[in-house]
């Protein structure tokens, strides 16, 4: 069986935050004087909002700062003339004003004491992936992938991207759970964070002006700018551990004849669902943030311009040291059965699934967030059919040398059968990702692997 699949860009959104200028007054201004200064100022920025019939002289408020409203002076009366000394002194004003104007735009703006969310977007961090699945050597088909860009919008507007692979033992069913509910799960558990994010920060701002007096200075409105980007991973990382909680409850239900019931399944091919399970690496993109949640012992590596690469999983085996006095803890034991095997049976300390082998294999996953910098290529997700033929440095170098080909050779779809043959037919960026996809898994093959392989490459990279 050959899966293969490509995708569209989705770009995604990197925040600032600009503090809103505090207006100054001069006391010395006539009151025409400083409505002429305000008339001036006003027309230095875009408008809001479109200008009002002809006649109106009310303009829009602006969202950064307090309302302010434009008046009309009155037109002179055609019977009036005006003497010299009033035309100097009306020239001197204008003089005064300009010069009080010039001044007050070259004050620096002072940063507001709460912090908010990153508000508009000021880059767009592209995303272009593409990927492939093969049953390899394997008799068996086990492997999933999950490609949902754009599957959530966070609380301030940035879209985020859900790339997943999940490599399944004992039978395909809970990695083909992984695949259909993962994202879906969550989305709401995204979604519940998002609510007590939002209170949270209400209550932030609804803080005594005394309280808050403290943080009008550019570092203090800085430090609790880093706190709420904490706060914003904290929250990240709990909705993925419970998304990860939830499709393991669902796990244990899930049979091989394709049901989820509760209670289990009896049916024939339930008597095995007991040692069935699945590994989950998944990568969640959202703003200039790469997310990777991983349980088992699939990876993802982050390929970065000018450096070794950047592995952003710890493969979960049973001879890890910290796994290794984890499992003895919980009254376990490893015995080396063609590897390193938890009660003999399990070649990885945590997985998806396998209730028979509580408490010693765990869902639990474990979390990085890591910033993305303009030098990084593109990011690799795969299963360890590939990982174990293919090592980090090569990997990064094949995608990297494929994705800057600017004519890529051979056919995604070509390589991935039928199935393949209408995903690989998009914009050029992508058939790069499904090309480096496919030699990845070539390679792999070509060095014996004898596994399923899946490989997922998102490139960071804006290419035309």
């Amino acid at each position: 069986m050959v899966m293969a699949s490509t995708g569209v860009n989705m770009p995604g959104s990197d925040r600032n935050v600009v503090p809103a200028a505090a207006a100054s007054s001069t006391s010395s201004f006539s009151s025409a004087a400083g409505c002429r200064m305000r008339s001036r100022r006003r027309r230095l920025a875009p408008p809001p909002v479109a200008a009002t019939a002809a006649g109106s002289s009310e303009g829009a408020s602006d969202a950064a700062g307090p309302s302010r409203e434009k008046r009309a002076r009155p037109a002179a009366s055609p019977a009036s003339s005006s003497s010299p000394s009033d035309r100097d002194s009306d020239d001197e004003e204008a003089v005064d004003e300009a010069d009080a104007e010039a001044e007050e735009l070259q004050q620096p703006p002072l940063p507001p004491a709460v912090p908010q969310l990153p508000t508009a977007a000021a880059q767009a961090w592209p995303v272009a992936f593409g990927s492939l699945s093969v049953a390899g050597r394997s008799r068996d088909m086990e492997d999933t992938v999950s490609l949902r860009p754009g599957f959530h919008t966070w609380v301030d507007g940035s879209p985020m991207h859900f790339f997943g692979v999940f490599d399944g033992h004992g039978g395909s069913h809970v990695s083909e759970l992984c695949r259909d509910r993962m994202h879906e799960f969550l989305a709401e558990e995204l979604a519940a964070e998002e609510a007590d994010l939002a209170q949270r920060l209400r209550r932030r701002q609804q803080q005594p002006e005394a309280a808050a007096g403290e943080g009008t200075s550019a570092g203090s409105w800085a430090v609790k700018q880093q706190q709420l980007e904490e706060e914003e991973e904290r929250a990240w990382r709990a909705a993925l551990e419970r998304t990860f909680r939830r499709v393991d409850a669902l796990a244990s239900l899930a049979c091989a004849c394709g049901r989820i019931v509760s209670p289990p399944c009896r049916c024939p091919l339930s008597g095995i669902s007991g040692i069935v399970g699945s590994t989950a690496v998944v990568a969640l993109l959202v703003r200039g943030r790469l997310v990777v949640a991983n349980c088992g012992d699939s990876r993802a590596v982050l390929c970065r311009g000018g450096s070794p690469p950047v592995q952003l999983s710890d493969d979960h085996k049973p001879n890890r040291p910290d796994e290794l006095a984890r499992i003895q803890a919980a009254g376990g034991r490893v015995v080396f059965n063609n590897g390193h095997r938890v009660r003999g049976i399990l070649a990885m300390s945590r997985a998806l699934g396998d209730r028979m082998l509580r408490p010693e294999v765990i869902a639990e996953p474990e979390i990085t967030v890591t910033d993305r910098t303009p030098e990084d290529q593109c990011l690799i997700l795969a299963s360890d059919g590939m990982w174990d033929a293919v090592p980090n440095e090569i990997a990064c170098s094949v995608a990297r040398q494929c994705l800057q080909d600017e004519n890529p050779g051979g056919d995604a779809a070509a390589a991935a059968g039928g199935e393949g043959a209408t995903a690989a037919a998009g914009p050029e960026p992508e058939a790069r990702c499904s090309n480096a996809a496919s030699l990845l898994v070539r390679l792999a093959f070509g060095r014996d692997s004898w596994d399923n392989i899946s490989v997922v490459v998102i490139d960071l990279q804006q290419r035309e």
